[in-house]
């Protein structure tokens, strides 16, 4: 009896620590990252390649509710980040950009689901033009307690292009003034001024992100297409696009399962290129043996095999660009979780 009760102790506690141990590594598969998708129209399908049917916004957003996902206030995820918080599994955050009347569809589906969201408002049409949100529309939305709001400037001007055709100082004051032009109505529209900021088309330079910080803005929002972590700057949070072709259930469970790359350093920075062509693309990772069929990509060339050396995938041998704006990429396959994992960043010519 004695020898019937050690073995199965023997058999029993092994295989307990290996069910805690699959537990934990199952937890660990899905934790660390939040995914910020960001939305424009609803219904309106004049503008196919920034809208979405309401029809498929609501089987978005049972989905979330129906498999278990978190969805949080923006400030919930700004502290994550801000206090380098691991983020819980399944966390979604949702924002909608510029403020076009066909939000307030969109307001009836969230409110239905009691899910928190983020506005951000182009000030030059909020209350102005009729595409945009009315006052009355907007006094309704700010009684609610699961909507905040952001600011998405006032001209909602392609700042990163207008960086070549001005002096650094007209280039700054242009910026301080758009803001505060925005600022203004934000006040008298809100009784407030969210210190919150979303770059009109994702689109950002590093002069533009020092302007900012230095009017008070440390939470700044892109719309890189990848999900964020704990070491996400706060002036570049990333966000995935649910527009268009993107808009589908296909991609939009895609991104809600996909991993951030944890990318130490990458060439070149962001912003405008020094050179052009670059010489090189390259990626610094962490934990690169857990990685697999790696991928860089440019705008221009799409997805290419990436070299590797140690702890850095690149490649090289790039032709000159031709495009204003690039945005590059990288995507692995973690060969723990099998999952996809990427990390974007923009860059410009001039």
């Amino acid at each position: 009896m004695k020898r019937l009760k050690l073995l199965l102790k023997l058999t029993i506690l092994p295989n307990m620590i290996t069910a805690v141990f699959l537990l934990l590594t199952s937890i660990k598969a899905y934790a660390g990252y939040a995914t910020v998708l960001i939305y424009h129209r609803f219904d309106e399908n004049k503008y196919p390649t920034t809208s979405i049917s309401t029809k498929v916004f609501e089987k978005q957003m049972r989905y979330l509710k129906e498999n278990g996902y978190n969805v949080i206030p923006l400030k919930q995820l700004i502290n994550y980040l801000e206090n380098k918080k691991e983020i819980p599994p399944k966390t979604v955050v949702i924002t909608i950009d510029d403020g076009y009347r066909s939000t307030m569809k969109a307001y009836r589906i969230l409110k239905k689901y009691g899910f928190p969201f983020t506005i951000f408002l182009g000030m030059e049409g909020i209350a102005r033009y009729p595409a945009f949100l009315t006052k009355e529309e907007l006094r309704i939305l700010k009684k609610d307690k699961l909507v905040s709001f952001g600011n998405h400037s006032y001209s909602h001007a392609r700042f990163a292009r207008l960086m070549v055709k001005m002096s650094p100082e007209k280039y700054e004051e242009f910026i301080k003034k758009d803001t505060e032009k925005a600022e203004k109505k934000l006040k008298k529209l809100l009784g407030y001024i969210p210190k919150i900021y979303a770059y009109p088309y994702g689109e950002y330079t590093k002069p533009y992100i020092e302007v900012l910080k230095s009017m008070g803005y440390k939470v700044m929002l892109s719309q890189d297409p990848q999900n964020v972590d704990k070491n996400t700057p706060l002036y570049l949070i990333q966000r995935q696009a649910i527009v268009g072709s993107w808009a589908s259930m296909k991609h939009f469970r895609l991104v809600l399962n996909t991993e951030v790359l944890p990318v130490i350093s990458h060439k070149p920075d962001i912003g405008y290129l020094p050179e052009n062509p670059p010489k090189i693309i390259q990626v610094k990772i962490k934990n690169p043996q857990i990685y697999k069929n790696c991928q860089i990509y440019l705008t221009e060339i799409g997805w290419k095999r990436a070299k590797k050396k140690d702890d850095i995938l690149f490649i090289d041998g790039i032709q000159k660009l031709r495009k204003w704006k690039n945005r590059i990429g990288i995507k692995c396959i973690n060969k723990k979780t099998g999952k996809r994992a990427t990390f974007f960043w923009s860059v410009y010519t001039k």
